[in-house]
């Protein structure tokens, strides 16, 4: 995974300094300022506003992409199908500059390669130079004051670049298809500027260069394969696990039904079979985790073995991989958690998860829906003048952060309370802040905590219990309490013996005392065979009359778990 993300890193830091070489080159004015993602954000939109700036900047674009094998530092060059075309989409309605055309607003769009507007020159040097006048273009088709109504140009074009490996004297060679964007679809006069990449790795021969294709180095195939079988063997073992638990559900399910009564000695008639929560004992948590991640890896590591030298590398497809992989191998070292269970302390973080599961998940679905409200009114509210509100998953991202106490003082100092109209906006944010951060920080994270630290105690009391106790509910507990506070110097077992196989003149609230206590208690006609026994599983397993039956299977030692009654 560590040598993956090595060579994932160095093709992601191929492309993405090619795209930031091509906006220097194609886009006017554009400098590294533009490259930082500081916050909040010192600048405004990168845009133009006047008619000669837009067609300066459609003219430099063009021009430096016909010049770009010259005058680039890194080595460009334009193939024989490497063109460039433009679209532009423009409006009219009635009115325009006195236009005569129907009702309403029409959109019209043309495609044109920049052709018409293209100039070269030759200089004493051999070399051509390119000059270009998208006025010309326009003329040529016969579309008059574009640039007024022009609501969008874009420049398609395709490149070819090469770029070296000093430590392994490979090479990349790169295919780019790209675009140039000046947008302004509601025509408000600031138009927004561009420019948007897309890089594949292709064969060097494919541009008739003899050079030696860059892979995934530092990736072995080798390794690859291996984990591949590794997870097909983990798989296979895991899925027949999961298939002996279905069939040992399966018969539990058979047994219970016909002899659940007579086992458990139930009074209430209409007591048939285990509670649902005893069945989901079958059902392994870690077996799904181990299955899932078995087959993320599979699929993830199937590519890196078969297809990287096959098929046109994109950072997109490494990106879609590596999550595949990285999922994967989050979920394989969890599922080693499993193995620490030899020791309560090494258990603890899972055993309190697993006690708080179902309260945490009640609360948060109610905390949940809290949330929302604060997430839909914070963004239709403060969207248009805060840009930390601007969208749905910026106002929610926000909110998500403000519950850890990060930039309270940013998010209330740099609302553009001057655009709204008034001072409303203003004094709506300062009182939704503070009831939000009141409510869930204070509130909410404070509940969620003692909801865990409940359970933990209850871990720690469970732990702390002798083992033969720890699965006891609260009617057996208290039974065990009493009879132990009343009954100095006997032997429990021999007191419930007796309590059950009393005298048959009781009073009615012994008898009911002792029908309840028939659900949970099962008596032999041995003292010594006197059984409490809770409803669930663990304690069906434990007792004597079903004991394991030891069998030889030829060099080893198989034990049996009898299912069935003694009618069988």
């Amino acid at each position: 995974m560590i040598h993956f993300g090595n060579d994932r890193g160095n093709f992601s830091s191929v492309v993405n300094r090619g795209d930031l070489v091509l906006r220097h080159l194609l886009l006017e004015n554009w400098d590294a300022s533009w490259e930082t993602l500081p916050y909040p954000p010192a600048q405004g939109d990168f845009a133009v506003y006047t008619i000669d700036d837009l067609e300066r900047g459609i003219n430099y674009a063009v021009k430096n992409y016909y010049n770009a094998e010259r005058e680039a530092i890194g080595y460009y060059v334009r193939t024989a199908d490497d063109k460039m075309t433009a679209t532009t989409k423009y409006f009219d309605f009635p009115g325009f500059h006195g236009r005569s055309i129907g009702e309403g607003i029409t959109i019209s769009e043309i495609t044109f390669p920049v052709d018409k507007g293209l100039s070269a020159e030759v200089t004493q040097a051999n070399e051509t130079v390119y000059n270009y006048n998208i006025t010309r273009e326009f003329d040529h088709h016969n579309v008059t004051q574009p640039i007024k109504r022009m609501l969008s140009t874009t420049l398609r074009f395709k490149l070819h670049s090469v770029r070296s490996h000093e430590s392994s004297r490979k090479a990349t060679c790169l295919r780019v298809e790209g675009s140039v964007e000046f947008v302004d679809l509601d025509n408000s006069g600031q138009v927004l500027v561009d420019l948007d990449t897309r890089s594949s790795r292709i064969k060097c021969k494919d541009m008739n260069l003899p050079l030696s294709d860059w892979q995934l180095e530092n990736t072995s195939e080798d390794i690859g394969a291996s984990v591949i079988a590794l997870c097909v063997l983990s798989l296979v073992l895991t899925t027949t696990t999961m298939v002996f638990a279905a069939y040992a559900f399966w018969r539990t399910k058979q047994f219970m039904k016909n002899h659940y009564q007579t086992y458990f000695g139930v009074v209430d008639k209409d007591e048939t079979d285990l509670p649902a929560s005893e069945y989901f004992r079958f059902l392994k948590f870690w077996d799904i985790i181990v299955i899932i991640s078995d087959i993320l890896t599979i699929f993830g590591t199937r590519w890196i073995v078969s297809k990287t030298r096959q098929s046109e590398l994109e950072l997109e497809l490494l990106d879609s991989y590596t999550v595949w992989l990285g999922v994967g191998c989050v979920l394989a070292w969890l599922s080693l958690l499993r193995f620490f269970k030899f020791h309560n302390k090494f258990h603890l973080l899972f055993s309190t998860l697993y006690k708080a599961f179902w309260d945490v998940i009640a609360y948060l679905i109610c905390v949940g829906v809290l949330f929302v409200g604060f997430w839909v009114c914070g963004y239709v509210v403060m969207g248009p003048y805060h840009v930390k509100f601007q969208t749905p998953e910026a106002a929610a991202e926000t909110l998500f952060a403000v519950v850890n106490g990060d930039e309270i003082y940013a998010t209330l100092a740099i609302i553009e309370s001057d655009k709204s109209g008034g001072d409303w906006v203003w004094w709506f944010s300062r009182f939704y802040l503070g009831a939000y951060v009141a409510i869930f920080t204070i509130v909410v994270i404070n509940l969620l905590i003692a909801l865990f630290m409940s359970a933990y105690d209850s871990i720690k009391t469970y732990n702390n219990d002798r083992p033969d106790e720890r699965e006891l509910g609260p009617l057996e507990e208290a039974l065990r309490r009493v009879l132990i506070e009343d009954c100095e110097g006997r032997n429990l077992r021999s007191s419930i013996y007796d309590l059950m196989n009393g005298s048959t003149h009781l009073t009615q609230e012994v008898n009911s005392v002792i029908a309840e206590l028939s659900k949970i208690v099962h008596v032999s006609k041995s003292k010594k065979d006197v059984l409490l026994k809770p409803r669930n599983l663990k304690e069906f397993m434990k007792d004597e009359e079903h004991k394991m039956k030891k069998l030889k299977c030829g060099f080893l030692s198989c034990s049996f778990v009898s299912f069935l009654g003694d009618d069988q």
